[in-house]
């Protein structure tokens, strides 16, 4: 009877169904306890081997806490406590009188630590790495410490005493390149601009700070190390403010040196240098928002130091550096526009080089007289942005149009021609925009309407500062006048809204202002010039609904 219920078809399938499933539990059991006996830790690092050391002590290598800091932190304490034992070492030996007994122990525990590192390599893969690391900065500060840092250096001569840790990182920098280790590369970089710091001389530091710019720049061409330069932007920034500011790093009181000498020519190579990141073909794996970021870091790093530059040592005679930026920035931002694949940054460029021009015309004219001229270059920059397809332009020259037209009322400084230029170029601005709004890409009304109303209001500041006092409320209603004739030759409404206002405004003045202060004669004049433009505006728009209606 059990024989014949156990070969049911439907109780034999369920039971290969239970065989499969505990052969399929038994392999997974039996690959746990395999991961587990060796020890496999997912997402190892592909890296090549000297950047594979995590800095930020990820415990987790042994399954616990405690097995990470066995085997990563004692590994990082040891190291620190063994290289400050040899500089203890060595400057103890130093200070006995044997400055060669002292060199050739730190030269000595130097290769030491290389060969534990070798020899480690394969059974104590973390604490070789770290090792080298130790061997690397140990190797650099002996060096450099035979001339620096004490009375009596071993080797007296300043220049041999600066050439020799400027191999060590030569040194360094060539194993960054074969291994393709980015730390490695940080760190060779850095030793030469401690180097040139110590070196104490402004054209040494100025020039190796330049140096090191363009071998930042290398490095992202060749390996996309975009981190790497974005740090050193900054790094070689605060260098040439060291020896701007007497380098203090050594000693000095932190005050302006006398004169740049050619420290500031450097200093404009440097910023030109880091602009070259925007022709650099992009990388995958480098996003464009990072390239972006690294320009305007660089453009506010050279901002910062060359107002400091040209208020302490040219605030009298400012003008040719601005106007050879402006050029400079032009010339570069059209190979940008023909060159770079981020089209934004050769629009950035061209904004910057016309503020340097700003800054020579007003140091040429001053103000107010530069206020006209500065309106001019807004419509400049407008033909510009038409050029570069730049939306992004024209927004930030309308933002910096209305700063200027602000600063240029709240001044009270108005002259007839100035006026004018404002009203003209912001009507001219608006009219470019509309009329190549498809090209530059703009899909809203905004940024025409905020030029429309600027130009609104100054063709109200122009008529009246041109006008007799008398005979303000007539310009204001030509004003209307010309604003409805043009509405009807391009066929706008926002014009015949602009006229409106203005009859508006007219009225009102004529009202309140001009019946205490004008003749009666001329008061009957505008009162009816006035009513008979306004019936004959309505008229025309009542017939206008009409005919629409109709």
């Amino acid at each position: 009877m059990n024989e014949e219920k156990t070969n049911l078809p439907e109780l034999e399938a369920l039971r290969k169904d239970l065989d499969a499933l505990t052969d399929r539990l038994a392999k997974v059991e039996s690959l746990l306890v395999q991961l587990k006996g060796q020890r496999v830790v997912p997402g190892k690092s592909e890296l090549p081997e000297e950047e594979a050391i995590d800095i930020k002590f990820p415990f987790q290598s042994k399954g616990s806490i405690e097995y990470g800091i066995g085997e990563y932190g004692m590994a990082w304490i040891g190291n620190i406590v063994l290289f400050f034992g040899l500089i203890f070492l060595v400057n103890y030996l130093q200070n006995s009188g044997s400055s060669l007994t002292a060199a050739a122990v730190g030269f000595c525990s130097v290769a030491l630590v290389y060969v534990s590192s070798y020899y480690t390599r394969k059974s104590l893969s973390v604490l070789s790495k770290l090792l080298v690391f130790n061997g690397h900065f140990l190797l650099y500060f002996f060096t450099l410490r035979l001339h620096f840092f004490q009375e009596t250096p071993l080797i007296q001569n300043k220049i041999l005493g600066f050439i020799l840790p400027l191999v060590v990182s030569a040194g360094m920098l060539y194993i960054a390149f074969r291994k393709e280790s980015q730390f490695t590369a940080v760190l060779s970089l850095l030793m030469l601009v401690a180097a040139c710091v110590f070196y104490d001389v402004v054209g040494v530091v100025s020039g190796v700070a330049a140096i090191t710019a363009v071998l930042a720049v290398f490095l992202y061409y060749r390996f996309g190390w975009i981190k790497l330069t974005f740090a050193f932007i900054f790094i070689i920034y605060l260098t040439h403010l060291t020896w701007l500011l007497n380098d203090p790093f050594m000693g000095h009181n932190p005050e302006f040196i006398a004169s740049p000498g050619s420290g500031y020519v450097y200093f404009i190579a440097t910023g030109f240098i880091f602009s070259i990141l925007a022709l650099i073909p992009k990388r995958e794996e480098v996003s464009n928002e990072f390239i972006i970021s690294s320009i305007i870091w660089n453009g506010i790093g050279f901002t910062i130091l060359l107002a400091a530059i040209v208020v302490t040592y040219f605030a009298e005679n400012y003008v040719p550096i601005f106007s050879a930026i402006t050029v400079l920035c032009i010339l570069w931002a059209v190979i940008l526009k023909l060159r770079s694949q981020i089209k934004i940054i050769a629009s950035m460029y061209v904004l910057y080089g016309f503020l340097a021009l700003s800054v020579a015309i007003f140091g040429i004219l001053g103000l107010p007289k530069s206020y006209g001229l500065f309106a001019l270059q807004s419509l400049l920059v407008v033909s510009f942005a038409l050029w570069f397809r730049s939306r992004f332009m024209i927004i930030m020259n309308t933002i910096l149009f209305l700063v200027l037209l602000i600063f240029f009322i709240q001044s009270k400084s108005f002259n007839d021609l100035t006026n004018f230029a404002y009203m003209l170029v912001a009507f001219i601005s608006a009219r470019i925009i509309n009329w190549k709004k498809e090209r530059l890409n703009i899909k809203t009304e905004f940024v025409r309407d905020i030029y429309l109303v600027a130009g609104f209001a100054m063709t109200l500041v122009a008529f009246y500062h041109v006008s007799p006092p008398s005979y303000i409320t007539a310009s204001w209603i030509f004003a209307g006048i010309m604003f409805f004739l043009m509405s009807l030759l391009i066929k706008n409404i926002k014009y015949r809204w602009l006229a409106i206002a203005t009859m508006i405004v007219s009225a009102i003045r004529l009202i309140f202002f001009d019946m205490a202060s004008v003749n009666i004669g001329y008061r009957v004049l505008v009162f009816l010039g006035l009513a008979i433009i306004s019936i004959t505006v309505s008229i025309m728009y009542t017939k206008y609904l009409v005919k629409k209606k109709e």
